[in-house]
C-alpha cells in the first residue's frame, strides 16, 4: 500500500470517527431536552377603571396602539366629580388621573408602557364608578409558563438557571432559562410548570407575535450528569454560536 493510499485511509478512518462521535453527541443531547406538552406567553397587564361616572367626552388611543407612561388615554365629564368639588372633597391628581377642577374632567392616564389590547367604553357612552376602560399590556417583563410532564429522575435533572429554547408562533427560536418549577404527581408522573424568562423574548420587534397568551413551545435542557456532558455543551453552544 502506498503512503497515498494510506494517508487516504487514516482520513477516511478519521473522518468516520469525528461523524460517530458528533452523531453519538447529538443523541446524547437529545436524551437531556424535554419538550413542554403545553406552553403560553404571560404579560404583565395594567387595567383602567373610572373613577367617577360621566361621559367620555375624547379617546386618544385605539386597541394595538402603542403607549408610554403619561400617555393621555381618555376624558371623561363627571357631574359626580363637580358635586364633590362643590361639597369641598379634594380629589388631587395622581400618575394614573389628571383632574381639572374648573371643567368637572377627569382625563386617564397609561400607568405602564405597552400595547393597548382592550377598550370596552366608547366615546360619548356613560360610565359607571368603577367601570372598566381599557386594558394595557405590557411590552416588557414577559415570560413563559411550561407545562412538563415527566418522571422522576428527569424532574430531578431540572434546575434552575437550565438552558430553555422557546419556539415562537411564526417559527422563530429565542433563547431562555429556567427560572422556577413547581410540581404536583399524577399516576408516578411529575406534572411540572416551568415559569422561564428570556431578555429576548422582551425585544419590540417580537411584539406581534410574543403577545399575551400566546401559544409557545418550550424545550428545557436537563442537567446532564454523564461523559458526554463536555461535548455535548461545547457542540450546543458552537450551534448556537452559528445561528442553528
Amino acid at each position: 500500500m502506498t503512503w497515498a493510499n494510506r494517508l487516504r485511509l487514516l482520513g477516511s478512518l478519521l473522518l468516520t470517527a469525528a461523524l460517530i462521535f458528533v452523531l453519538v453527541v447529538v443523541f446524547n443531547q437529545r436524551q437531556h431536552t424535554i419538550a413542554s406538552t403545553s406552553a403560553t406567553i404571560i404579560a404583565p397587564s395594567a387595567a383602567v377603571a373610572s373613577n367617577y361616572g360621566g361621559i367620555i367626552t375624547e379617546s386618544h388611543v385605539t386597541v394595538g396602539q402603542s403607549v408610554k407612561v403619561g400617555d393621555p388615554l381618555f376624558d371623561v365629564s363627571s357631574i359626580s366629580l363637580q358635586q364633590d368639588l362643590a361639597n369641598g372633597v379634594v380629589v388631587t391628581s395622581s400618575e394614573a388621573l389628571q383632574v381639572d377642577a374648573e371643567a368637572g374632567m377627569l382625563r386617564y392616564l397609561a400607568t405602564i408602557p405597552g400595547v393597548v389590547t382592550r377598550i370596552d367604553a366608547q366615546v360619548g357612552s356613560y360610565l359607571a364608578a368603577t367601570q372598566p376602560l381599557a386594558v394595557i399590556t405590557s411590552d416588557t417583563g414577559r415570560v413563559v409558563e411550561a407545562q412538563f410532564v415527566l418522571t422522576p429522575v428527569q424532574y430531578g435533572l431540572i434546575e434552575r438557571g437550565a438552558t430553555v429554547t422557546i419556539r415562537l408562533p411564526n417559527d422563530s427560536h429565542v433563547p431562555g432559562i429556567v427560572d422556577s418549577a413547581l410540581v404536583t404527581t399524577t399516576d408516578g408522573k411529575a406534572v411540572v410548570t416551568v415559569r422561564v424568562t428570556s431578555t429576548e423574548l422582551n425585544s419590540r420587534d417580537l411584539n406581534l407575535v410574543a403577545t399575551d397568551g400566546a401559544p409557545v413551545q418550550a424545550v428545557v435542557q436537563l442537567r446532564d450528569e454523564g461523559i458526554l456532558a463536555g461535548p455535548t455543551d461545547a457542540l450546543r453552544d458552537l450551534v448556537h454560536k452559528v445561528g442553528l
